[in-house]
């Protein structure tokens, strides 16, 4: 399928769910308060609106930026809390709903009853809603946490032992992503005195990269070795080869199918998202590509964006693969559905010898929330032998 069939069909796929949640939440929000036909009418505007406030404001970013901040922040938190919403209301509608509709066409409750149980059950599901909305934006603007993890690996020389790598994953700079969550990443990464900072792809969201500030804010974190990263499928959203490049002119070092060997005791290579590969099926030569050339006997840590083709890389010889793109899920109800599409979502696994950390990823994208996956920074602590140890 030629990739611009396939943005229209997703596309279209997405405008209709879209489109089904708000009438969903539509009929539901106007079941638990009675408004008159006028207040109905006015609530289908506010509530096409808001659709569309997300949209609205990425169109007009770039020409009137004031009004496309606004509406793109509307936008995003209405994203969230509409996704939030909809879950809350589907265990409602199962789990109390249903029930009591059964139970009144059969008699056993009162139909006023069943009337005050409906009308209550989803006003408390609006409220509920709305908390845990309030929370997710909490977790986010409190900014990622810190996960420290003693990795053991083999023939890792004695001399770098304790070497201190931190992984950052999926920062999404742009759109609600800017300079002040940028400080908040910086204030929990510089005290960790990394001996290397590497980021798992999706540095950008910013077309072309943006003025390359942000860029440059994030090649500055504070790293002994600098910055290294691998591409995730938003540098080929935000420009491609183009944005690949305003991250090299940052000062970021990218591993594209290369590797570099760190102090001649440790390989580090990156793999490109398969959104650049063609897909996925492009992995494993990928991987191969990555490693090709690689000094024999030192141990190997590959960054790649998703957390596919593993078993390829652990027959490769990788020691560690460090991946992120799924952020644990952010929120619901992707904490569950993404786990239709991916076996290993967040945390630390091993598969056929190889240690694999998939990270929660330490911005975020769309709304700016999280719920039940806390954005994270992740320090690893190079270490000799053992299975590996989150403390």
């Amino acid at each position: 399928m030629p990739r611009w069939l396939g943005a229209v069909v997703f596309f279209g796929i997405a405008a209709t769910i879209w489109t089904a949640v708000h009438v969903y939440l539509y009929l539901r929000v106007t079941s638990a308060v009675e408004i008159g036909a006028t207040g109905r009418s006015v609530a289908k505007g506010v509530v096409a609106g808001l659709a569309l406030a997300y949209l609205v404001g990425r169109l007009l970013s770039g020409h009137w930026e004031a009004g496309a901040g606004v509406l793109t922040w509307v936008g995003a938190i209405w994203m969230g809390f509409a996704a939030v919403a909809a879950t809350v209301f589907a265990a409602r509608d199962l789990g109390i709903a249903l029930p009591a509709g059964l139970l009144a066409r059969r008699g056993v409750l009162d139909p006023d009853l069943t009337h005050e149980v409906l009308r209550w059950s989803a006003r408390t599901a609006i409220g509920l809603a709305a908390v845990v909305s309030a929370w997710g934006l909490w977790v986010v603007f409190r900014g990622p946490l810190v996960t420290e993890v003693e990795v053991p690996i083999r023939g890792l020389p004695a001399r770098m032992d304790g070497f201190r790598l931190v992984h950052l994953s999926d920062i999404h700079l742009g759109e609600t992503v800017g300079t002040r969550y940028l400080e908040r990443i910086a204030s929990v990464v510089d005290p960790l005195e990394a001996d290397l900072v590497v980021v798992t792809g999706d540095l950008t969201d910013e077309r072309n990269g943006g003025d390359g500030s942000g860029l440059r804010r994030i090649a500055a974190f504070r790293s002994r070795l600098g910055v290294w990263a691998c591409t995730g499928n938003h540098e080929v959203y935000a420009g491609g080869q183009q944005a690949v490049e305003a991250i090299e002119r940052a000062g970021i070092r990218v591993l594209r199918q290369s590797h570099e060997v760190v102090e001649e005791g440790l390989v580090v290579a990156g793999i490109d998202d398969p959104t650049f590969l063609g897909g996925r099926g492009a992995l494993p030569e990928a991987i191969g590509a990555a490693l090709a050339g690689a000094p024999t006997g030192l141990p190997i840590v590959l960054l790649a964006h998703q957390p596919l083709a593993y078993r390829e890389a652990a027959e490769a010889g990788v020691d560690l693969m460090l991946c992120g793109h799924t952020h644990g899920g952010q929120m619901p109800p992707f904490l569950w559905l993404n786990r239709l599409v991916y076996r290993y979502m967040q945390g630390w696994h091993r598969v056929d010898g190889m240690a694999l950390s998939v990270s929660r990823g330490t911005g975020y994208w769309g709304p700016p929330m999280r719920i039940g996956a806390p954005g994270e920074v992740l320090l690893y602590r190079l270490r000799s032998a053992g299975p590996p140890e989150v403390r």
